[in-house]
Parts: C-alpha cells; sequence; structure tokens
C-alpha cells in the first residue's frame, strides 16, 4: 500500500566508485509507521471492521522502520533498518525495471531468494482514480522546500476468478491524505529515477504522486478501513549518491535458496 511505497523513496553520501549509469543516483532514508490518530466519529464502512491494529501489528510490528533507499537509472536497493513485514532487520531488497522479480539478500546467512514482482500490492491493482489538489502551504522537510498537497485514491480490489465473497465484502479501498513533494529533482537529468520508482515501486497512484518530476518527502494516508490510524512514510535525509557498479548485484559468495527458506527468524 505504500509507499506506500512509497511506497516508495530515497540520506547520507554513498562514499564509493561511480557507477556505470550517466544519469544521477539519489539515497535517501525513508521513515516508516503506523500512527494512531484522533479517532473519527463513524464507525468503519467495511465487513473487515478496523484494520489498523492489524496492520502495525503485521507491518511494523517492532515500531517505526527506516529504510535506506539509493536509485541509480534503473536500478534500485532498498537496506531495510528494521522489522518490516515479512522482511527481517538487515535485509536488502534489489529490483531492476523491466525485471519480472525482486531479489532478496539475508546478509546475516549470506542467502538470497527471488520474490515475484507480481507478489506486491500495486501489480495486483488497476490503476486507480487519483485527485491531487494544491494547499499553498509550504515547509521545509529534509532540507528541501516542499509543498503541500491534499489527495484522494479509489483503489479497486481484485476478486480471485470463481471467488465466492460475501455481499458486503468492499470491492474498493478510499484513501485520502497528505502529500508533501519537492521538485528539487525534476529535470531531464532526474527522468530515469522517476521512472525507477514508478516501475519499481508497483505502488497504485504512483505515476500521480510523482508527476510533474515531484519527489514525495511525507506522506500521510488515512483509510475507513483504519479509522484512528494513519501510514506515514517521511524522508529523513536525502542527497546525491554514487553507488559502485557492483551496488545493485548480489555478492557471489551468497548462496540462492528457495522462499520462504532464506528468511531469517532472528
Amino acid at each position: 500500500m505504500i509507499p506506500l511505497i512509497l511506497s516508495l523513496l530515497l540520506g547520507a553520501q554513498l562514499q564509493a566508485q561511480t557507477t556505470t549509469t550517466s544519469s544521477p543516483a539519489l539515497k535517501a532514508t525513508i521513515r516508516l509507521q503506523i500512527a494512531k490518530v484522533a479517532a473519527p466519529d463513524a464507525s468503519p464502512d467495511t465487513a473487515l471492521g478496523n484494520l489498523g491494529p492489524i496492520v502495525a501489528t503485521l507491518l511494523t510490528p517492532d515500531g517505526p522502520v527506516d529504510i535506506d533507499y539509493v536509485v541509480a537509472g534503473e536500478s534500485m536497493r532498498g537496506d531495510v533498518q528494521g522489522r518490516l513485514g515479512m522482511f527481517t532487520r538487515g535485509t536488502i531488497i534489489l529490483q531492476r525495471v523491466g525485471e519480472d522479480s525482486i531479489t532478496v539478500m539475508n546478509p546475516g546467512n549470506h542467502t538470497w531468494f527471488e520474490l515475484p514482482a507480481t507478489a506486491t500490492l500495486g501489480s495486483t491493482m488497476s490503476a486507480p482514480d487519483v485527485q491531487m489538489e494544491p494547499t499553498g502551504e509550504r515547509a521545509t522537510i529534509a532540507g528541501q522546500r516542499a509543498e503541500r498537497f491534499k489527495f484522494a485514491e479509489t483503489i479497486r480490489i481484485p476478486v480471485p476468478e470463481g471467488a465466492n465473497l460475501p455481499s458486503e465484502f468492499p470491492r474498493q479501498i478510499d484513501l485520502a491524505g497528505d502529500l508533501w513533494s519537492t521538485d528539487a529533482f525534476s529535470g531531464h537529468d532526474y527522468a530515469a529515477i522517476f521512472r525507477t520508482l514508478q516501475a519499481a515501486g508497483a505502488i497504485p497512484g504512483m505515476e500521480a504522486l510523482t508527476a510533474g518530476g515531484r519527489f514525495p518527502l511525507r506522506i500521510a494516508v488515512r483509510s475507513s478501513m483504519m479509522p484512528g490510524y494513519e501510514i506515514r512514510s517521511e524522508v529523513v535525509s536525502i542527497g546525491p549518491a554514487r553507488p559502485s557498479a557492483s551496488f545493485f548485484d548480489v555478492p557471489r559468495d551468497y548462496q540462492q535458496v528457495q522462499f520462504p527458506a532464506g528468511r531469517s527468524r532472528n
């Protein structure tokens, strides 16, 4: 859902060899958390009830998680600094535009496995309806000037053929929230980075959130399925990076394993 994945996004400069791509590279540290907010008066309007506590427990069981992202050309790497869903602390995620799988590395036992790109939420969703509205409000986030937008998004839930779901089961998810973004990284030189974010993130609505070369710095997402909670992601540091050519590759001493056997239990 995020990005929310945002997903999807990108701190301190990497001290390494120059990258093989002529396009700029970015590194950003993003903090993801499920936060409690003032509960609305209305009850959840879905048969699923309030998913807020469940999502918090499954996605961020130990609290806020920092992820160090590096995007260069059509390659992306994320170093997970805490427990995040199925990923244990220290997990490294690699993805390249056009590939049909995501590489997941466990530095703890030098193993890696492939996760089908179709396993991500965004890849299973149809293009959502997204509305964006500027508020005129501005602030400085991670050293960058950012503008606040309000957004609303409707994601239609795909129903597997032959599935017998209750009539009250939701057929769509309505999301709303606030997006703070900057145009500091817009322009032709950074075009490849935005293509990579949109393709690798597989986040519903990513194209709208990064429209016009605007880079998301802070996102707060709310839903009637999670009254009293919101999903937050915020860039805490961002800047240029110079990753080595091997930074987006699996080291030679890593052994491939089958998912989920490659997951560490620590």
